[in-house]
C-alpha cells in the first residue's frame, strides 16, 4: 500500500472559500474606512449647523431688542444700539465689540474680542443711517449672519436682508478626492 506524500489538496470548494473569505475582508475595510469618513462629514456638518444655530438666535434676540425699543421710542432705540456697538450715521464704522453675557449686552471689551454668546465668540458689527439698521454677527470660522432692517416712520420695521454666507478657506487638498 502506498503513503499519502503529506500534500493538501485544495478542491473547488475549498478555493471558492478562500476567495469568499478575500471578498469579504475587502469589505470589511472598505466599510470602516467609509464609516470614518461619514463620521468625519457628519461631524462637520453638525458644527456647521450649530454655527448657523446660534448666528440665527443672535440675530433674532438683536431684532426683538429692536422691536421692544421701537415700541418705547427713540432713545430706548439709541441704548439698543449703543449696547450693541452699533454706531448712528451714515458714514459710522462699527465700534469695539461688547460681551453678551446671559442674554443681556454688556459693554465693554476690545475690539479684537467681539461678543461672546453661550461660550461662543460671535462679533457684531453695524451701522445705522437713520433708516437701514445693519448687522453683521459673525464668527471665527468665517460663518456670518447679515441682517438688515428698514426702520418704517410708524415705528415698524422690515427686513430687507436676512443673509447667512461661509467664508471660503481653501484646505488645500484638492488633488485628494476620498477623504478615507
Amino acid at each position: 500500500m502506498a503513503k499519502p506524500h503529506g500534500s493538501v489538496r485544495i478542491g473547488p470548494i475549498s478555493l471558492f472559500t478562500l476567495i469568499i473569505i478575500l471578498c469579504l475582508a475587502v469589505l470589511a475595510v472598505l466599510s470602516v474606512t467609509t464609516a470614518r469618513a461619514e463620521l468625519s462629514i457628519t461631524e462637520r456638518q453638525a458644527a456647521t449647523t450649530t454655527e448657523t444655530y446660534e448666528l440665527e438666535s443672535a440675530a433674532q434676540r438683536f431684532v426683538a431688542e429692536v422691536d421692544r425699543a421701537l415700541g418705547a421710542g427713540d432713545a430706548a432705540l439709541a441704548a439698543v444700539l449703543a449696547d450693541y456697538g452699533i454706531v448712528a450715521g451714515s458714514d459710522a464704522t462699527p465700534a469695539a465689540g461688547e460681551t453678551i453675557e446671559d442674554d443681556t449686552m454688556v459693554a465693554g471689551g476690545d475690539a479684537s474680542a467681539g461678543t461672546t454668546l453661550d461660550d461662543t465668540a460671535i462679533s457684531v458689527e453695524g451701522t445705522f443711517d437713520g433708516t437701514l439698521l445693519s448687522a453683521t454677527f459673525s464668527l471665527e470660522s468665517g460663518r456670518t449672519l447679515a441682517a438688515v432692517l428698514r426702520i418704517n416712520d410708524n415705528g415698524t420695521y422690515t427686513i430687507e436682508q436676512w443673509k447667512t454666507t461661509t467664508q471660503w478657506t481653501d484646505d488645500g487638498t484638492g488633488a485628494n478626492l476620498w477623504l478615507g
